[in-house]
């Protein structure tokens, strides 16, 4: 650091200590307190620092990056309520096992509920939701200061980037005056190394993995949002070739002849005297969340003799009411050493799967020979545009869930914030992982989601190749398909939040091109210049109605089950 930083011991410290533990990509959020962090991390060229105003929205911008490079993200905000707005991206990032280093400066403790501004009790804020939290001491000057903040921090970075990765959060108390400056001499921080064992099984224990799995004819896997990981694609591809159901989402980033996908669409034929047809006698999840909450309801119904969950983490999670075995270590290397050593079984199940998958199929598409306008026969329409070689992020709620339903071209990567599943950041999450991708990234998200969010877009960082494709149908369409809402007074105005909004206002604030739709029609005519290459991000919003789609939903499982 041969450039003038802040004077403050503690801030060169930490600045040190991110560069040494893998940061090299800094969000900064505008603030006074937290400018010795600024002109620090500014000050050093071996980061890039970004600046977003907004919190929040920095917060999942920094999520998204974090997830597109595989490497910690910082944050650095001021005190007070900036911080708060961390929370929901550190949740997500927490449940996603996604690397943030939140940074978050502070008022010295004594002058915490003392009426001064911008002071609240920051440490410990983000409790629930952080793999590691400390706060730096206040001086700095003294040598055991230094000793003490070097020891803290190097922890601190261990579990953030360990075994199993998460956020971590610095809290940063500071004394006036904030924005002095000083070249320190040349002399590195001292980082603490980790290393770890081999996370490998024993032969002995690859044995009686091998037993048990041989002993049951009727074995599933299921897969959840996860990145493509090759060799667990390779391992799952052979426990298959032996008779292995592996089912799969679009999230799962998985394709294969050989696994099943649509899992939704497949699943909501099997009528209730068909459950135990369908369901496994072991089953083998990952530590990855599942969106489908039908396998789910007939699994926690039918329950498994056996249940292998793959995790790493301390807590038990038995999302199927029937684990019987926790396994820790690299899921993809030891279930392929499973697989090398288990035997060829009867296909019985697996056909019986592969079947209904092709009946199911057939049907998908009988349903669409007279289908009007609606959400589906938008989806429908985009599934066949050659999309290949895109990140694709999905909204949650409704988009998320209809993609489960088509098959799409090849070569794309899909994403979505299922950690916590909420409907917030799901524009400032694509934003970051456009900045970071080296391959274009298309958004598809509901009207909701994306107003909620839009200050995703207040920044001066969205690659030209950034699009967003809003599906428009008024509201929460989620709740004029699920159970309950469409029986109350209430649905409209209180479970949809039902609006007339259009988003081109917002596109042009930000300086996005502008894309209407209002049918089919309008949808096949703009899908040919949409992704063209321009000088500009652009949006797309698809206004669809609110309530056929809900209700053409409903059909649409019905038909599949050839109820209608």
């Amino acid at each position: 650091m041969s450039k003038p930083i802040s004077d403050k011991p503690i801030v060169k410290a930490l600045v040190e200590l991110c560069h040494l533990h893998g940061v090299e990509q800094v969000i900064i959020s505008p603030g006074s307190r937290n400018a010795p962090l600024i002109i620090s991390f500014n000050g050093c060229e071996k980061f890039e620092c970004l600046s977003i105003v907004d919190e929040r929205s920095a917060a999942y911008f920094a999520l998204g990056l974090a997830r597109e490079k595989k490497k910690p993200v910082a944050l650095v905000c001021t005190s007070g309520t900036a911080a708060l707005n961390y929370a929901p991206a550190v949740a997500e990032a927490y449940y996603q096992k996604i690397p943030l280093v939140v940074i978050t400066a502070d008022r010295p403790k004594e002058w915490i509920n003392q009426a001064d501004g911008q002071a609240i009790d920051q440490p410990g804020i983000y409790n629930n939701f952080i793999r590691h939290q400390c706060t730096l001491p206040l001086s700095g000057g003294h040598s055991d200061d230094e000793w003490y903040m070097n020891r803290m921090l190097n922890e601190a970075f261990q579990k953030c980037n360990g075994t199993v990765r998460g956020p971590i959060h610095i809290n940063v108390p500071m004394r006036e005056p904030l924005y002095g400056r000083t070249v320190y001499p040349e002399k590195t921080a001292r980082k603490i190394e980790l290393l770890t064992g081999d996370s490998q099984l024993s032969e002995e224990a690859i044995s009686l993995l091998t037993s048990e799995i041989e002993r049951y004819e009727r074995v599933m896997v299921i897969t959840g949002a996860m990145y493509h990981q090759p060799e667990l694609k390779n391992a799952l591809e052979l426990l298959a070739k032996k008779g292995v159901v592996v089912l799969t989402e679009t999230l799962s980033n998985l394709e294969s002849d050989n696994f099943i996908g649509n899992m939704d669409r497949i699943v909501s034929t099997i009528t209730e005297d068909e459950h135990l047809f369908f369901s496994p006698d072991m089953l083998i999840t990952l530590d990855v969340p599942v969106l489908s909450k039908m396998i789910k309801k007939i699994l926690r119904k039918t329950k498994p003799k056996i249940h292998w969950h793959f995790s790493n983490h301390h807590q038990i999670t038995d999302t199927y009411q029937a684990l019987s075995r926790i396994i820790k270590g690299n899921a993809a290397q030891i279930l392929q050493q499973v697989a090398n050593k288990m035997e060829e079984r009867e296909k019985r199940f697996r056909d019986t799967w592969n079947k209904r998958a092709t009946l199911s199929a057939e049907r998908h598409t009988q349903f669409f020979d007279k289908l009007g306008w609606c959400d589906l026969e938008f989806f429908k329409i985009l599934s066949e545009t050659n999309l290949s070689f895109r990140q694709i992020h999905l909204g949650n709620s409704t988009p998320v869930r209809y993609a489960q339903l088509f098959n799409w071209n090849t070569g794309n990567t899909w994403y979505a914030n299922r950690g916590t599943s909420g409907i917030d950041g799901c524009v400032s999450t694509a934003a970051g992982a456009a900045y970071g991708s080296e391959i274009p990234v298309l958004l598809i998200t509901g009207d909701l989601s994306f107003l909620y969010d839009s200050n995703g877009l207040w920044h001066k960082y969205l690659p030209p190749s950034f699009r967003v494709i809003i599906v428009n149908n008024g509201g929460g369409g989620i709740f004029r398909f699920i159970p309950g809402p469409t029986d109350t007074e209430e649905l409209e105005e209180f479970f949809e939040a039902k609006h007339t909004h259009s988003s081109e206002g917002i596109a042009r604030t930000f300086g996005l091109d502008y894309y209407s739709c209002k049918n089919a029609e309008d949808v096949a005519e703009q899908l040919k210049t949409f992704f063209n290459p321009s000088n500009k991000p652009a949006v797309m919003e698809v206004f669809t109605p609110n309530v056929e789609s809900g209700k053409l939903l409903k059909q649409y499982f019905k038909f599949l089950k050839n109820e209608i």
